[in-house]
């Protein structure tokens, strides 16, 4: 017989039992008051999950903790709640108080309590369960439409998925090869190495980047870089792998064309270094003949010229005597050739040292011999402070020594004469400067002025032999510059140049 206190016992252990599962649950409960739609309790995951306080809870409705958005969205669910007595959201954003957007699976019922009605309002986030179904769908995407065959198999190497690439890779559709070994696509003499990634696979290592060759369905071989990942079921144990394979059947044939390419370049090399190294004898032969065999009947006619100016001095008369002179002179200028040639071939042997150049010290120190060697002579001379840049010390000496002496020697017929060395900057490029206000040229013969024995002023009006701009071009060609002038005849010139700068050089390190 149940009697009234074993039914209030029963009641009373119901209600404790309900509440240590209100308590303990994992998903979010709300309980809301039918008429008012007020929460009137909340459990402790609830509070969890929107970081509120349970009176920050109590005496609220749902707009008012993120559900539903706003008032008139939550007061038009419940009446549709309070018509069919359940209400459910699939996928119902839900904002925390920090902000944080969570997914929530939304289940509302209504039930009588002591004869009222109580709206209990049940919140599962799934957040993380979109998140993963995003990911899955994305990964669909890439197995789908990615250029690599993916393939999973057991730890046994039968196959368990094989994506569209992979058909399209050897030729298996993936109804024909799931199910299958993985050998079937594996050569023959390959198969220990497949062993042996089954193997490390087992103790949970991975295979990064294998290049090694595979067999398609109608037996041909393709090269292909694989990579393979072991397969974990939630407890952590492997129960296969993942693997990616590339086609680099392509890239394979490149590589042997460049290889190729290099053999033949290299032996194209070592036939040029051949050739340049004869080509350098060559010029050392001629450099040797010049220097001694055109030098000998040099010697002699001016021997022999001085000679007669000596020893039948009193049987010349003034014309002979000038016609010897002429001769000694002409000869002398033939010596200077010669060696203003030898030098300039030597430019292009010597071997280079690189090194930081003080380009405005270097030129004040030629300037001051020029002075020294030509002190009646008045010039206004400026040149730009802290001009520096790479090279070889020695070679941009003589370079200046070149340009700066041709600004001098230009001017010696100008009254006032003034002579510029500086720098400009172009396209952000440094390039330096001489500038005189001497006789100049025309400029439609600037593109002879760099060749050898190339003068565009008669001897009698300036001396030289025609090598100087020759041997300034060849200096500024091997340090990587290059070379130009602009000019009026008889209003001056500008030599231009380029040299490596020395700031960018030290900027690259």
């Amino acid at each position: 017989m149940t009697t009234p206190k074993m039914v209030q016992e029963r009641l009373r252990t119901s209600e404790i039992r309900y509440r240590r599962l209100f308590e303990a649950a994992r998903d979010g409960i709300l309980i809301l008051n039918a008429d008012t739609l007020e929460i009137v309790d909340v459990n402790p995951f609830m509070m969890e999950l929107l970081e509120y306080e349970r009176e920050e809870f109590l005496g609220k409705e749902l707009w008012e903790i993120g559900l539903f958005g706003d008032k008139a969205a939550s007061k038009a669910a419940f009446r549709d709640l309070q018509e069919t007595g359940y209400l459910r959201y699939e996928d119902l954003p839900l904002e925390t108080k920090s902000g944080k957007r969570r997914e929530v699976e939304f289940v509302s019922n209504v039930y009588d309590e002591d004869g009222q009605s109580v709206i209990q309002c049940d919140i599962r986030d799934i957040t993380d369960r979109k998140r993963l179904e995003l990911a899955r769908e994305r990964l669909v995407v890439i197995e789908k439409y990615t250029d690599d065959a993916i393939i999973s198999k057991d730890l046994d190497g039968t196959i368990v998925t094989w994506n569209t690439a992979a058909e399209k890779m050897f030729g298996y559709l993936s109804e024909e090869i799931i199910g299958k070994s993985v050998m079937l696509i594996v050569p023959p003499d390959h198969a220990d190495e497949e062993s042996l990634i089954l193997a490390r696979i087992a103790k949970g290592e991975s295979v990064d980047h294998l290049e090694t060759v595979r067999i398609r369905k109608d037996g041909s071989p393709i090269d292909v870089s694989v990579s393979i990942s072991p397969i974990r079921d939630i407890a952590g144990k492997i129960t296969g792998a993942s693997k990616i394979a590339r086609d680099i059947t392509q890239l394979k044939q490149a590589l042997q064309e460049v290889r190729l390419l290099n053999e033949g370049l290299e032996q194209r090399i070592i036939e040029r270094t051949a050739q340049l190294q004869a080509a350098n004898n060559e010029l050392e032969a001629f450099s040797y003949s010049v220097s001694h065999d055109l030098r000998a009947p040099l010697r002699h006619i001016n021997g022999f010229s001085l000679a007669l100016l000596e020893d039948y001095n009193d049987k010349l008369d003034d014309v002979g005597k000038g016609y010897l002179k002429q001769v000694r002179e002409a000869s002398q200028e033939m010596a200077d050739l010669i060696d203003d040639v030898l030098k300039l071939a030597r430019l292009s042997r010597s071997e280079m040292v690189s090194e930081a150049v003080d380009l405005t010290g270097l030129a004040l120190s030629i300037i001051d011999d020029l002075r020294k060697d030509d002190a009646k002579r008045e010039v206004d001379i400026e040149v730009e402070s802290g001009l520096s840049t790479k090279g070889d010390k020695g070679l941009l000496d003589i370079m200046l020594s070149n340009l700066i002496g041709n600004a001098w020697k230009f001017t010696s017929k100008t009254k006032k004469a003034e002579i510029v060395f500086g720098q400009d900057v172009v396209d952000r490029k440094t390039v330096y400067f001489i500038r005189d206000n001497g006789a100049g040229f025309d400029m439609e013969y600037a593109s002879k002025l760099f060749g050898v024995f190339q003068r565009l002023h008669r001897a009698d009006e300036f001396e030289g032999t025609g090598i100087g701009l020759a041997t300034v071009q060849r200096i500024i060609s091997r340090h990587g510059g290059r070379v130009w002038a602009e000019g009026a005849v008889d209003q001056g010139a500008t030599i231009y140049f380029t040299l490596p700068d020395l700031e960018d050089e030290q900027n690259e390190k």
